[in-house]
């Protein structure tokens, strides 16, 4: 049985500017305004209550909008540990996905774009079948095509491999 957002409010305070859980009451091992919860091995924090564990993320959805989120929460910032509610939002599995950043085996350094026979591959699938494939001269040219088209094919959910977090960094340095 899934926590009800009563019980939730009863248990736990939660700041959805800072994302962040307090304890509202004292319990065996809690005191009352103390951070709630633990990050987990993948990066998420999870809440504990009335001896379940539920993913953090999961429990600001229900606290601000009184459902349980049945599906895919995505953190649009990538921060998987940042749950202030306007981090988050519903999506498929496929969108949850396209908001995905580079992966650390790219050998380009650009998500999406391949080195194949000496050429710069761009490729997109949907479903298993390629939207996009086009091979190009130059690193340069192969990254602005598949940013257009990943712009086009995945909207708000476009991620060209930096999370805002990580794009914030690298403009300060």
């Amino acid at each position: 049985m899934t926590i009800t957002q009563a019980r939730l409010k009863e248990s736990l305070f939660y700041s959805p500017v800072v994302g962040v859980f307090e304890w509202r009451r004292p319990g065996r091992r809690v005191r009352r305004g103390f951070l709630a919860g633990g990050v987990n091995g993948n990066g998420y924090i999870r809440v504990r209550v009335d001896g379940r564990s539920y993913p953090a993320h999961k429990l600001a959805w229900l606290y601000m909008t009184g459902e349980y989120p049945s599906g895919v929460l995505d953190h649009i910032d990538g921060d998987r540990s940042n749950n202030a509610f306007n981090n988050l939002r519903l999506a498929t599995c496929a969108q949850n996905s396209h908001n995905m950043r580079l992966h650390r085996t790219s050998t380009t350094g650009v998500k999406g774009v391949t080195m194949v026979r000496g050429k710069y591959e761009a490729s997109i699938r949907k479903n298993g079948v390629y939207a996009f494939r086009k091979t190009f001269e130059t690193l340069e040219e192969a990254e602005e095509a598949i940013r257009v088209k990943r712009e086009e094919l995945h909207g708000e959910f476009a991620n060209h491999g930096l999370h805002k977090y990580e794009q914030e960094e690298l403009a300060n340095l």
